[in-house]
């Protein structure tokens, strides 16, 4: 059995747990819009990622389905709304949800999503104190993922970024939702905080190394492999790892070249092949390469500490998988 079906024998409980919460209701518009994305599919690493860390540490992961699938709804609730902000037409392969149901009902679907996570955290069966702490902690991560998103829409106004503000504008806006399901798992499986917030710093990592690797992709995969449009990143001016590091690495020409690049809001597909073509002269692609594999090895580091099962071995595949896919 590969990895992908073993992914998705786990997620099979979140996708029906999906399905109960996100049942149509009146207002229709709204609720099929709610559900337009969650049940379009989606790889559910995140609410994965709960599961397989809460049977890792000895706990029974069916404990755990209510809060991985709060972790997926609060994932799509913001993939709408970036969406809505960043004007894409596609998300999963499938048309987004303003596209179809208009930018109001979009907003208004995201809304809905971040409200129905704290429903369904309430449903799990665990002490409440457990509960109060997984309520504050989602609660917060929310509040720090918007940081991070107006980090980034700050960002496409400069014309370079430090890459330590780059890596914690990425901290805040992806690899911390990691860091909760791995700590939330922890917590729900029997385990105390000092040992749960090991493992949320390891789901950070993977985290940091799946958002470094899908800048990467987004310059290097076809529009296929994304379920979305290739180069996408260059397109809206974003300055991701590979920019800035290319922006640091290359010459004078090329630097004003790759800055009008990201500056024309009509680019053609040959711009932005140079664009990518730049990136690659300079070294800039292989170092965000280099640099995602680096937080994958010190995520597994933390996770060797466990004894070997089927969950750490599953778990090892799944953080291989995130930092690695598509190439």
């Amino acid at each position: 059995m590969n990895l992908k079906e073993k992914l998705a024998i786990k997620a099979k409980p979140v996708n029906k747990a999906l399905e109960k919460y996100l049942k149509i209701r009146e207002p229709k518009k709204l609720y099929e819009a709610s559900a337009h994305i969650p049940l379009a599919g989606g790889k559910r690493l995140r609410p994965v990622m709960a599961m397989i860390t809460c049977d890792m540490v000895g706990g029974n992961s069916e404990e755990a389905i209510p809060f991985a699938a709060a972790l997926e709804t609060i994932h799509n609730f913001t993939l709408v709304h970036d969406d809505v902000m960043d004007d894409d037409d596609l998300r999963h392969g499938v048309d987004a949800c303003h596209t179809i149901y208009g930018l109001s009902t979009a907003i208004l679907a995201g809304d809905t999503l971040f409200a129905y996570a704290f429903e369904m955290i309430t449903d799990c069966n665990i002490n409440d104190k457990i509960k109060a702490d997984l309520v504050k902690n989602i609660a917060y991560v929310v509040r720090k993922i918007a940081e991070g998103q107006q980090m980034d829409i700050n960002f496409e106004e400069e014309e370079t970024v430090d890459p330590e503000l780059y890596l914690e504008m990425i901290r805040l806006k992806t690899s911390i939702l990691f860091g909760s399901a791995a700590y939330g798992g922890a917590l729900i499986g029997g385990k105390e905080i000092e040992e749960a917030n090991e493992l949320r710093q390891m789901a950070i990592w993977v985290g940091l190394g799946f958002q470094i690797w899908d800048d990467y992709l987004d310059a290097t995969a076809p529009a296929e492999v994304l379920g979305k449009p290739s180069g996408s990143d260059i397109r809206q001016g974003k300055r991701t790892l590979l920019v800035i590091e290319a922006l640091n690495r290359t010459n004078e020409e090329e630097r004003k070249e790759l800055i009008r690049i990201l500056d024309d809001n009509n680019n053609a597909d040959s711009d932005i092949k140079r664009a990518v073509e730049i990136m690659s002269n300079c070294g800039a692609l292989e170092n965000c390469r280099e640099q995602a594999l680096g937080y994958l090895n010190g995520a597994k580091k933390t996770i060797g500490k466990y004894p070997k099962n089927d969950a750490r071995t599953l778990l090892e595949e799944l953080l291989e998988y995130m930092v690695t896919r598509g190439h």
